[in-house]
């Protein structure tokens, strides 16, 4: 009988527990709609799911005993269990959801347009947008004039996908399943790729949406058709409404322009734009306003020169309306830069990332211009953020920046050990913060391990393998850094490299760039970088009394090195340099005196010296007449006149200059400011014909210091006028 009876309390218990699973569900469903119906995070519905789950036991307790507990009856274990129940719960929710968006998904964003309004648009949140990545695309029947297309599908989807901001896309040059996988499985549920051929006029183009963690496709489709750009219009939205978003009335519907009316329909300037040739890309189409923005972006991060950079940001810029919104606020952006107007970069910038608080080129600019300001502390508070709203290879590369310069390599090297184990690679991201530490037998284990399991990366650890035979006789100190205190200019365009001590550690701040650290790697020598990506080592070059002339830079590729020298500049070149800006010539002109008894192997203070002597003691027709004689066109040269300047820029097939504006310091001699070791002479050959000639300042491993005419099968430097 009382077997009986708790059967039937049991039965009972079972029913009420069923319904109350039913009306559970029922609830969810209702809720979920109402959070899709106006826009409120759909994170309630898994609070509320793991809330009916978590309390199931105080509840099953309750239904079995629910005759005594009705009368208020309770017995010591219940008193505990169901109180621990409901605190645990709490605790795990908290901890679970404690750091998300609970509130609405979307959000108002309001801005100034260009007539000056002020214009509210409603904008999906950063975090309940669908993070996908995009790898290559795999070439069936191989065709070499389609074989762009392996990276080149990928970009421009990537492109496409960026005006719906539901969704986060990112793009990769990655074709090997197992790296996408290795790559994707860290920060994302799904990702694309796919194949294609070409069979005469059509496209048949592949695509899958595959788990991260296995790489198994969980849609595919294949798109035919000879118009590639439509397939990509449409494998645009087999992607959006794979990745879960579907557009209908509940959700934000962006504007999706063709993307052959913002990119481009000639399919050579796309294979140019896919392959990064800029240039290239917009010399076949002068309308392609996209491919002006990027260049103009490379450009100044890297410094090519000014002028160059605001002629082609202009072109972009009267062709903005061709673009998405987005893409024209990074037109407007990118032209406050080149004319080097930060304050109103920054209010851009910070407006842009309350919409897109992840995006790379925002967040680029945005630390760039705390390196101008030696910002540190709004570096890593911005880094941080960054990487808790879209912990990515990009963002995480930033905090660890961020952390070392802010003297938080602890906190990097406890972060890393989570990813470690998805990604065994990522190790060797604690080789810099474990040197700052002290650790350099551990730092070396890692490097070690790193260079047995990438034997192909020899060229970029050229850098680490001098800094740890420094460090195996010598531990780092700070006296050994600070004489590479200051600032120093490249020769060969305008980057401007400046470094500080702060908090015992060597901060470099590269202009338009970021800041980092930097190890020592010998006596007067310092390294560093990340060595999956690039890594560094600059050596100091100093005169016979051992007075600092600059840095011998090395930047370590994967299959390349590029060495550049930069002239450290003190305070009488800065002072110097400040005088003639203003175009006070007289003042510049003593002190460039006084700088170059200061800097004898400065070369290029001469030279300015010369033109500022040469100008004032030439009238300006006279000048004007000299360089309307050399002005014309040089086999791939070609000098000009604009606004009573005289220019010059040079573009080949295989290369291009930046153009620059020449300054006269002879009759037949130019130098400019954007390579300092480079000179133009204009001569006659012998049967009188103009003809001009280019030298370099070269250094060398020997520092030898001289003007050299290099003319041979690699550099060609003489050119005859045309006809």
């Amino acid at each position: 009988m009382k077997e009986a009876g708790k059967k039937k309390k049991w039965i009972n218990t079972l029913k009420f527990f069923a319904a109350y699973l039913v009306a559970a569900w029922t609830f969810l469903q209702f809720v979920d709609w109402v959070l899709n119906r106006y826009n409120i995070s759909p994170h309630w519905v898994d609070i509320l799911l793991w809330f009916f789950i978590g309390i199931s036991p105080s509840l099953l307790i309750y239904l079995y005993h629910q005759e005594r507990l009705s009368k208020r009856i309770l017995k010591l274990r219940e008193k505990i269990i169901i109180p621990l129940n409901v605190i645990l719960l709490v605790i795990a929710l908290y901890f679970g959801f404690g750091n998300s968006d609970l509130g609405a998904t979307t959000k108002n964003i309001s801005y100034e347009n260009e007539a000056g309004e002020l214009e509210t648009k409603t904008i999906t949140k950063e975090e309940f947008r669908v993070g996908i990545p995009i790898y290559g695309f795999k070439q069936i029947v191989k065709d070499s004039t389609t074989d762009w297309m392996r990276y080149g599908i990928g970009k421009l989807l990537y492109e496409d996908l960026l005006q719906n901001k539901n969704l986060s896309p990112e793009f990769d040059y990655l074709t090997n399943t197992t790296t996408k996988i290795r790559e994707a499985s860290l920060f994302y549920d799904l990702y694309v790729d796919g194949s294609y051929q070409k069979t005469g006029d059509t496209y048949e183009i592949t695509t899958h949406v595959r788990k991260a963690n296995n790489g198994k496709s969980i849609k595919k489709q294949k798109f035919t058709g000879p118009d590639f750009m439509k397939l990509l219009d449409d494998i645009s939205i087999f992607i959006t409404s794979e990745a879960g978003f579907v557009e209908n009335n509940n959700t934000i519907n962006y504007i999706d322009l063709p993307i052959n009316e913002f990119i481009s329909n000639s399919l050579p300037a796309l294979e140019a734009y896919a392959n990064s040739d800029y240039t290239r890309a917009y010399d076949i189409d002068k309308s392609f306003a996209l491919a002006y923005l990027e260049q103009a972006k490379r450009n100044t991060v890297y410094n090519r020169g000014k002028l160059e950079t605001q002629d082609i940001i202009d072109k972009a810029f009267s062709l903005k309306n061709d673009l998405p919104l987005q893409k024209q606020l990074e037109v407007y952006i990118q032209r406050s830069l080149a004319y080097e107007r930060y304050d109103e970069a920054e209010k851009q910038v910070k407006l842009q990332l309350e919409v897109d608080p992840t995006n790379e080129f925002y967040n680029s600019v945005l630390f760039a211009i705390y390196g101008e300001t030696k910002n540190t502390e709004s570096y890593i508070e911005t880094a941080e953020k960054l990487f808790d709203d879209d912990p990515n290879a990009y963002s995480g590369l930033n905090l660890t920046e961020a952390a070392m310069v802010n003297g938080e390599e602890d906190r990097i090297i406890e972060a890393l050990k989570a990813y470690e184990i998805i990604q065994p690679a990522i190790s060797a991201l604690k080789i810099e913060p474990l040197i700052l530490k002290g650790d350099i037998k551990e730092a070396r284990s890692v490097f070690e391990e790193y260079k047995l399991s990438n034997p192909d990366n020899s060229n970029r650890n050229r850098a680490y393998d001098s800094i740890f035979d420094y460090l195996k006789d010598s531990k780092p100190k700070i006296e050994d850094l600070r004489q590479f205190v200051g600032t120093y200019r490249s020769e060969q365009n305008e980057l401007v490299l400046e470094y500080w001590i702060e908090k015992d550690r060597l901060v470099e701040f590269v202009k338009n760039q970021n800041m980092d650290i930097m190890v020592p790697a010998g006596p007067n020598a310092i390294g560093g970088g990340f060595i999956q990506n690039t890594t560094f080592y600059s050596k100091l070059v100093k005169d016979n009394n051992g007075k600092i002339i600059g840095l011998m830079s090395y930047q370590f590729n994967w299959n390349n090195t590029s060495q550049r020298l930069y002239y450290k500049i003190d305070n009488h070149i800065l002072a110097a340099n400040q005088a003639f800006e203003k175009q006070d010539l007289k003042l510049a002109d003593s002190l460039y005196s006084i700088a170059i008894e200061q800097n004898p192997k400065h070369s290029y203070l001469k030279n300015i010296s010369a033109h500022i002597k040469y100008i004032s003691s030439n009238s300006t027709d006279s000048i004007q007449l000299q360089n309307k004689r050399y002005a014309g066109d040089y086999g791939p040269r070609k000098f000009w006149i604009e606004n009573d300047k005289f220019y010059y820029k040079r573009k080949g097939e295989s290369s291009e200059l930046v153009k620059v504006e020449l300054l006269p310091i002879s009759q037949n001699r130019y130098m400019d400011l954007t390579r300092l070791g480079t000179l133009m002479e204009f001569v006659e050959d012998s049967s009188g014909k103009l003809a001009s000639k280019a030298y370099s300042y070269v250094v060398g491993e020997e520092l030898r210091f001289e003007w050299e005419f290099l003319n041979n099968d690699e550099a060609v430097n003489y050119f005859l006028k045309d006809d």
